[in-house]
C-alpha cells in the first residue's frame, strides 16, 4: 500500500507538471493571441490615423477653398457696387460736353444766361466729381495710350516727342477706371 500512496503521490507530481505545461502552453499561447491582437489593433489603428489625417487634408482645403470664394465674392460685390453707376456716367458724360459747348459758343460773358450755364455746368461737374468722376489732364503731358486715343500726330517745336498737344475731346476716369480716353494730337518730330 505504501507503493500505491508512493505512485499515487509521483503521479500527482506529474500531473501536477503536465498542468504546470499546459497552463504555461496556454499562457504562451494566450500571450500569443493577445500580441497578435495587439498587432492589429496597431495596424487598424495606424489606418484609421492615415484616414483621418487624409480627411482632415481635405477639410483644410476645402475650408481654403470656401475661404478663397467668399474672398472673391466679396470682391466682386464691391466691384459691382462700385462701378453700378458707370453707365449712367457714361450716359452724363456728353450732356457735360454739350453744357461746355455752350459755354463756349455764348459771346456775351458778363450775361445772366452765360452765369446760368456755368452755374449748372459747375454743380453738375461737382456731382461728377462726388461720385468719383475725374477728368483726365492731358494737355503738355506724355503721351499715354491707357488714357488717350491718338486722333493724329502734329511736328511741333514746342513740345517734346510723343507729348499731347491739345486735346480734342476730354477723356474721364471713373474710380480710378478709364471709363472714356482723351481724344488727343501728339507731338511728333
Amino acid at each position: 500500500m505504501a507503493e500505491k500512496e508512493a505512485e499515487k503521490i509521483v503521479g500527482q507530481e506529474q500531473g501536477e507538471g503536465e498542468d504546470e505545461d499546459v497552463q504555461r502552453a496556454d499562457q504562451s499561447t494566450c500571450d500569443s493571441d493577445e500580441s497578435n491582437k495587439e498587432e492589429e489593433l496597431k495596424k487598424a489603428l495606424e489606418e484609421k490615423e492615415k484616414e483621418a489625417a487624409h480627411y482632415k487634408e481635405l477639410w483644410l482645403r476645402a475650408l481654403a477653398d470656401y475661404d478663397n470664394l467668399k474672398k472673391r465674392t466679396q470682391k466682386e460685390i464691391e466691384n459691382i457696387q462700385l462701378y453700378a453707376g458707370e453707365q449712367l456716367i457714361k450716359d452724363i458724360i456728353p450732356v457735360l460736353d454739350n453744357f461746355e459747348r455752350a459755354i463756349d459758343s455764348v459771346e456775351d460773358k458778363e450775361s445772366a444766361f452765360y452765369n446760368g450755364i456755368k452755374m449748372i455746368y459747375n454743380q453738375l461737374k461737382g456731382v461728377m466729381k462726388k461720385y468719383g468722376v475725374e477728368e483726365i489732364e492731358a494737355q503738355g503731358k506724355p503721351f499715354d495710350p491707357k488714357l488717350h486715343e491718338a486722333i493724329m500726330t502734329v511736328e511741333s517745336e514746342e513740345y517734346e516727342d510723343e507729348t499731347v498737344v491739345e486735346v480734342l475731346r476730354k477723356g474721364y476716369t471713373y474710380h480710378s477706371k478709364v471709363i472714356r480716353p482723351s481724344l488727343v494730337k501728339v507731338a511728333k518730330k
